[in-house]
């Protein structure tokens, strides 16, 4: 009697992930425009259509993309919120703490440059980060919604932008002292402004 080959089990889901990770790959290495289903299922190992079983076309996969670096992002943000829920700005500290400390030399890290590139490259995929991060204000309105709360995400964003353009503020250390400063400000802090007619005129 032949004895039977052992078969192998399939893995979906570890294969999605696999080609989520070469786009990815792709994206940073060589820009949006680089992305095709001919690319990725060849940095895959694939064939092309194995890739199209799991991702209908190149919409497909760039929108599963998109979810996973903002999956990705949202746990970041997560591990980084500190514990005490009724802390001012918990959210958006963390929201900072997540962007100024990113690495490029990590490979993990590499997702928000590929978040960066999409966000700067169709505003359908602005219109979706702006509904994550909306949804996430509501989540924390008790918590982020006075002004210092919003300085702090603009200022992540502004370090956002110096990476897309290579900036001078784009170096880990200059990241950490800009951090490092920001952190030192009172997220609860408001000025309160003079009442007319008491020491306001």
């Amino acid at each position: 009697m032949t004895p039977t080959k052992p078969h192998r089990k399939n893995n979906p889901a570890a294969l999605r992930l696999k080609l989520l990770d070469c786009a990815a790959k792709l994206v940073v290495d060589h820009g949006l425009q680089s992305l095709t289903l001919e690319s990725v299922a060849r940095e895959a190992g694939v064939s092309k259509g194995g890739l199209l079983h799991h991702y209908n076309g190149k919409d497909a996969l760039i929108g599963g993309l998109f979810d996973m670096v903002v999956e990705w992002f949202d746990t970041q943000v997560d591990a980084a919120m500190d514990r005490d829920e009724t802390r001012p700005a918990r959210f958006s500290k963390a929201y900072l703490q997540v962007i100024a400390n990113m690495d490029m030399s990590v490979p993990a890290e590499k997702h928000l440059s590929v978040l960066i590139l999409m966000l700067s490259s169709d505003p359908h995929f602005c219109a979706r980060w702006n509904a994550w991060v909306d949804e996430r204000l509501q989540q924390h309105s008790q918590t982020d919604a006075a002004p210092m709360a919003r300085t702090l995400r603009l200022a992540a964003d502004g370090l956002w932008l110096s990476d897309l353009g290579g900036g001078p503020d784009s170096d880990p250390s200059i990241r950490r002292a800009i951090l490092q400063f920001l952190e030192t400000i009172d997220p609860g802090h408001t000025t309160k402004r003079p009442h007319p007619g008491k020491g306001g005129q």
